[in-house]
């Protein structure tokens, strides 16, 4: 089930319709520069059915968001398990080119972190970013993460700096 709606955003669950969103998303270059480069057109219609199979494993996933005035898709945001140890749970967000520089990120982090940390009673959250991704370090360390290590992740053995924050840490200043 997805996150409910904030200020500018709306989620949903993917669906086998949206095959053309997943590619606007993760085909593209520039979106995708920091995480591993662009998917294959069945590259990405694989991620979105990894997503929906997720929801349905696990009732949750990276959702598609979507801006609340116009009703544009915007990029996906939400929650997975994490690579290093799948007893803990990772948030992230992927932004469409459009909503670059609009602080919707942020927003849509903000609300993954109220469902995961009062919806879903989860302890701690983790995140990482591209060592090079500046926009994602100043967003991660605004909503109060702290930096843990960095590690090689996935096929291309990326350079990822992550980070973690507890709910505690969270539940003390939510909106700051």
């Amino acid at each position: 089930m997805p996150p409910p709606p904030t200020a500018r955003l709306t989620f949903r669950s993917w669906s086998m319709e949206d095959s053309a969103l997943a590619e606007a998303l993760w085909c593209d270059e520039d979106v995708t520069h920091f995480f591993g480069g662009a998917m294959t057109p069945e590259q990405a219609r694989a991620r979105m059915d990894a997503e929906r199979d997720r929801e349905q494993q696990l009732g949750i996933q990276y959702w598609p968001m979507f801006l609340r005035e116009t009703g544009e898709f915007a990029g996906c945001a939400g929650l997975r398990p994490w690579q290093y140890d799948p007893g803990i749970t990772e948030v992230g967000v992927h932004l469409m080119r459009s909503a670059w520089s609009h602080r919707l990120g942020e927003e849509a982090v903000r609300a993954m972190l109220a469902y995961g940390f009062e919806t879903l009673g989860l302890p701690v959250l983790v995140a990482g970013h591209g060592a090079e991704h500046e926009n994602s370090r100043k967003l991660l360390e605004r909503l109060r993460f702290r930096y843990t290590h960095s590690a090689a992740w996935g096929p291309k053995e990326i350079e990822v700096k992550l980070y973690a924050l507890e709910a505690a840490e969270w539940r003390s200043h939510p909106s700051a």
